[in-house]
């Protein structure tokens, strides 16, 4: 869907709801203008309007019983309050009086959200940037950004499903890839590593980095938003606060990474489905009782039964480990049966999702074609690896020399295993399609920026040929 049909998309999703009159859709500019003191406005008009007819029976009631004196004061005000409010709604509706609001303008061309002097790259953004604030009415969604706190939009509480969809709708504006951004020709990069980078584009792009370049983009202002986001990144989702944390992210990614969970899944998938099944089964109770936090002995021997019954024929070899893990007895995770059943369990107990996750593998894995592609999927570890390295650099915990000494042996792995950018692009897709689950994502702009990295002659995939020779050629 292109940019007018998005900015359609989300007009329509606010039709009919409060926050209708609060947006100036213009899709030939690319920019959204907001109004967001609507719901403001109105609560307080609704209560004047409400507070003046309450006044005006109140003031009925009590001529009707003969106080003319007592009814007075309560039908003066009540009028006076009425009256405010009918001036304010002809003044809106007649006058220049709304300009006088401040807006807020999405602009899409230039990828920045603008109110006032304040201009915020839409590249600094992030999902917990749009906090929802719920009141006995109105649900109000707000931007809260270190350099901005401003109302988008205000929803009357019944129409919490628009809501959701208006945000939803928002976010995907927002987090389109600006490729043209990141695709500018840097001339300070060799060949060798231009080829690094675009081993690393899709992951780096889709986050709005450019990928002509090492580090941080040109200029200032720019040069401090990749630093913040990188830092940003680094700490969620990756839990990397310091060298040691990012060092060791990385180094999970090349030995291990989501792989080797792609390639267990593949093989449960190749099971009858009676096994399929059963093994289902086994994974939702386990996975019920731990977010229960019901972990009384009957668990472990449900544990130890999943265990069994994933590794299959090893099975037995496996749940003899489990009490140990469970009991952290030093050397347990020393073997490989122990180390891979380890990161198992670890996921099993501390990641609420890595149950439905599996199970959306499992289903997506039935398909032949892309099992038999189930051993190729390192580019999806080693990709993200690449970017880490670059983010290390960004916030100055890496220097130069040391992440193209790192990247590069990662770089002649991908080389190896793939035939071509397309053949990489492919099983990088296919990687994240299996590392999603079933939360909903955006990986339509993920396979439309893969496109895009392909027939953009400034993308480094076209700047340098597939089949370079991947030795230093830097000094």
């Amino acid at each position: 869907m292109g940019m007018a049909g998005q900015l359609d998309a989300l007009e329509q999703a606010v039709e009919g709801t409060l926050a209708e009159g609060s947006f100036e859709f213009d899709g030939d500019e690319a920019v959204l203008r907001i109004e967001g003191s609507l719901v403001v406005t109105t609560g307080w008009f609704l209560g004047f309007g409400l507070g003046g007819v309450t006044l005006l029976l109140g003031g009925a009631v009590l001529s009707l019983a003969g106080l003319q004196d007592e009814a007075r004061w309560a039908l003066a005000p009540g009028a006076a309050l009425l009256a405010v409010v009918a001036c304010f709604l002809l003044l809106w509706r007649f006058t220049p009086f709304a300009r006088l609001w401040s807006y807020l303008e999405l602009r899409f061309d230039e990828q920045t959200i603008v109110h006032r002097r304040t201009r915020i790259p839409f590249g600094e953004l992030r999902p917990e940037h749009l906090v929802w604030k719920n009141g006995p009415f109105f649900r109000r969604l707000y931007v809260r950004h270190p350099s901005l706190r401003k109302q988008l939009a205000g929803f009357f509480g019944s129409e919490e499903r628009q809501a959701a969809e208006f945000q939803r709708r928002l976010w995907e504006l927002i987090a389109e890839p600006d490729l043209p951004g990141v695709l500018v020709h840097g001339s300070d990069l060799t060949p060798v590593q231009r080829w690094i980078i675009g081993a690393g584009a899709p992951y780096g792009a889709v986050n709005g980095f450019r990928v002509d370049r090492l580090g941080t983009a040109p200029g200032e202002s720019a040069t401090a938003a990749d630093r913040r986001a990188a830092h940003e990144l680094l700490q969620d989702p990756w839990g990397a606060y310091d060298l040691e944390q990012l060092l060791a992210a990385a180094t999970w990614l090349v030995q291990d990474g989501h792989r080797a969970d792609f390639a267990q899944d593949a093989h449960l998938a190749t099971r009858s489905a009676d096994a399929q099944e059963e093994y289902g089964a086994l994974l939702r109770e386990v996975d019920g009782l731990i977010a229960g936090d019901r972990l009384e002995p009957p668990f472990v021997e449900r544990l130890i039964e999943l265990v069994r019954v994933r590794y299959g024929d090893e099975g037995g070899s496996y749940a003899r480990l489990v009490p140990a893990l469970l009991r952290d007895e030093p050397g347990a995770d020393a073997s490989e049966e122990g180390a891979e059943l380890a990161q198992f369990l670890h996921q099993l107990f501390n990641d609420r999702g890595h149950a439905a996750e599996e199970l959306h593998r499992l289903k997506a894995l039935a398909d032949p074609a892309l099992r038999a592609n189930s051993g190729r999927f390192l580019i999806w570890d080693y990709g993200r690896a690449l970017m880490l390295y670059r983010w290390g650099h960004m916030v100055g915990w890496l220097t130069e020399e040391y992440c193209w000494e790192r990247m590069l042996p990662l770089a002649i792995d991908i080389q190896r295993r793939y035939t071509s950018w397309h053949d990489m692009a492919t099983c990088y897709l296919q990687g994240r399609m299996l590392w999603s689950g079933s939360a909903p994502d955006a990986h339509a702009d993920h396979e439309r920026l893969v496109e895009d990295l392909a027939a953009e002659p400034r993308s480094p995939w076209n700047l340098v040929p597939w089949d370079l020779d991947l030795t230093r050629d830097w000094t």
